[in-house]
């Protein structure tokens, strides 16, 4: 119900000074002193622990997060047969204890995600920057130069926001889920939209399109997270690993709006580097097609081969084999 009410008072973008589209940063979501009335005081004591834990060493902070994992993967039976579910729905070569087995490494790394994520919230960009690489963007900066804009398809991964944080030197487009809490809808989204960075989020719905696509008449990126089930009726059901998955078709149709090139990109954290690494690939060729279907097949096929780059690290907790087709049984 809170979320229909932030929706309902008609959730605003964040948005940098210097943005893609030139909107006054007036247009943007504010702060307010209610605020500071009692009923926030408990978002201000977590805000006052994500503080806390953005200071602790990342060594320590991941020991805390693969701990929270363990809990959620013996306690949470909900969240666990979740990802079980979509791991076997995905991979039906896999057996039970190899489900298992991948199940509790994607929970650790979920839980450290956790404790990990306030270090986009407090750091500047520039303390950032050296924890986060982009690979290949050249692809990128090709098709900018040529005066392309750009859309950059991802998976949710636990990394998907460092990505928009790696990406934060080019003028940006995304999206974002309205949080709950007013207070900490504002101060999560305020650090997507930093003073250095070229950006505009818009809140998820229908009208965010119309700015997208406006932003999308000149050169820049939308970075666009299009994996999940939002059960829409702009989808079809295409191959996902082993099984069908609704998938979205507006990027068919924007790219073909907006006449803009489709890129995948995958963003992970690397143990070896010790860094937030988003690897940028190339453009789809042929796309968009005049098929739909064949278009949806291909998406799919480009978000199976970033998600394989590191399987433990994607969002399988998330429903997305909600929406079935006419017949099959609800899978959670």
């Amino acid at each position: 119900m809170e979320i229909l009410r932030i929706l309902m008072e008609k959730a605003k973008p964040f948005l940098s000074k210097k943005n893609p589209l030139n909107m006054s940063i007036n247009k943007g979501e504010k702060f307010f002193l209610k605020f500071l009335f009692p009923n926030y005081w408990l978002d201000w004591i977590l805000i006052f622990i994500s503080f806390i834990l953005t200071n602790l060493p990342k060594i320590l902070r991941d020991i805390l997060g693969a701990l929270t994992g363990l809990i959620i993967y013996y306690t949470s039976t909900k969240r666990r047969n979740i990802v079980k579910k979509n791991l076997s729905m995905c991979f039906t070569n896999m057996n039970s204890q190899e489900i298992l087995l991948l199940t509790k490494k994607n929970l650790l790394n979920l839980g450290k995600s956790y404790f990990n994520l306030p270090v986009l919230w407090w750091r500047s960009n520039d303390r950032l920057q050296k924890i986060c690489v982009i690979k290949n963007s050249h692809h990128i900066d090709h098709q900018l130069s040529n005066n392309k804009s750009i859309i950059l398809l991802t998976p949710h991964t636990m990394s998907v926001d460092f990505g928009g944080r790696s990406l934060s030197k080019y003028p940006i487009i995304s999206m974002y889920k309205p949080l709950r809490s007013s207070l900490l809808n504002w101060f999560v989204g305020k650090s997507r939209s930093k003073p250095t960075d070229n950006v505009v989020v818009f809140p998820r719905g229908g009208m965010s399109f119309k700015g997208i696509i406006k932003g999308l008449k000149k050169p820049c990126i939308f970075y666009y997270v299009a994996d999940e089930d939002i059960e829409s009726t702009n989808t079809v059901f295409a191959d996902f690993f082993d099984n069908k998955k609704s998938t979205l078709t507006s990027i068919s149709k924007i790219a073909q709006m907006t006449n803009s090139i489709v890129i995948p990109c995958v963003s992970h954290f690397s143990e070896k580097d010790n860094k937030y690494i988003t690897y940028i690939d190339e453009p789809l060729k042929n796309f968009p097609s005049n098929d739909i279907n064949k278009d949806a097949a291909q998406i799919n096929n480009c978000l199976e081969k970033l998600i394989s780059k590191n399987t433990d690290q994607y969002m399988w907790s998330l429903r997305i084999f909600q929406t079935r087709p006419n017949g099959e049984k609800y899978p959670y």
